[in-house]
């Protein structure tokens, strides 16, 4: 089994990096900077698929410099090709998390799967307050799949009562009161993500216990999102998050998968530049 202490103490990394280079870019109003940094923790299962949970610490990290270049968990690095007409496309290389065999006593003969990267391309448009997009994710590594996620989300402002906002978006620096985020997805992955993630191969089979099983491609997963932004104070704010997530398919019939409906949680302190 392969030792991966470096992934321990990837987000303190970014963290050092981010420090570093913040004296650098002067952000605030009529700035070409946007900034927002936090902390928090996020509970999920321990793999997908698992009928165990786990928590964890993550740094929070959102940076976008004149709405053209971008840092932030979801996309990774990159940049927006296009931006008008309520229509974004933005392309980046994001940091995709591994699995190891020792995550749970359900992986043990599985082996591991290394961290990666991962080219990511989106094209969202935006309607009012509710944004329908399509992301397509290439990961380069261990496995070496493709997902396509398809899906709606938008932010509630609940300052529509009690007090007013700019632009639907804490990244934009416009959000001035307490909000609803939602958002429903359906995630397509090729047979690479899906033998990698979910298939069990003659070696895993002999080691692991488990039949061997072939995971062909197909829709993967349907997700459900959901949280609250609540700005207080000047500058801060605190973000709560929820989802419940379901596998579909060959992702859902594999022998690995304890549990193929899970939720998860997470709790954000961020502070804006």
């Amino acid at each position: 089994m392969k030792n991966r202490p470096a992934k321990k103490f990837l987000p303190l990394l970014c963290l050092l990096l981010l420090f570093t280079w913040l004296p650098f870019a002067e952000a605030g109003e009529g700035s070409d900077w946007d900034i927002r940094i936090g902390l928090g923790a996020r509970y999920d299962a321990k793999y997908e698929g698992s009928d165990e949970m786990k928590a964890r610490v993550l740094p929070l990290i959102d940076v976008t410099w004149k709405d053209l270049v971008f840092l932030n968990p979801r996309e990774g690095l990159g940049v927006r090709l296009y931006d008008g007409h309520g229509l974004t496309v933005s392309v980046g290389i994001g940091y995709v998390f591994g699995r190891d065999e020792s995550d749970s006593r359900d992986l043990r003969g599985m082996g591991d799967i290394d961290d990666a990267a991962a080219v990511n391309l989106k094209m969202k448009y935006a309607v009012g307050l509710v944004a329908p997009y399509i992301g397509i994710s290439r990961h380069l590594g261990d496995v070496d799949g493709t997902l396509v996620e398809a899906g709606v989300e938008g932010i509630v402002p609940l300052v529509l009562m009690t007090g007013g906002m700019d632009s639907p978006g804490m990244g934009a620096g416009g959000l001035k009161g307490p909000a609803l985020q939602l958002g429903v997805s359906a995630t397509w992955a090729d047979g690479g993500y899906m033998e990698g993630y979910f298939g069990v191969n003659p070696v895993q089979s002999a080691a692991s216990g488990y039949a061997r099983y072939d995971a062909e491609s197909g829709f993967k997963s349907v997700d459900f999102k959901f949280g609250v932004i609540y700005p207080f104070a000047e500058n801060w704010a605190v973000n709560v998050r929820g989802g419940y997530s379901r596998l579909l398919g060959d992702a859902a019939d594999s022998p690995i998968v304890k549990d193929d409906g899970r939720f998860s949680g997470g709790l954000f302190l961020s502070y804006r530049f």
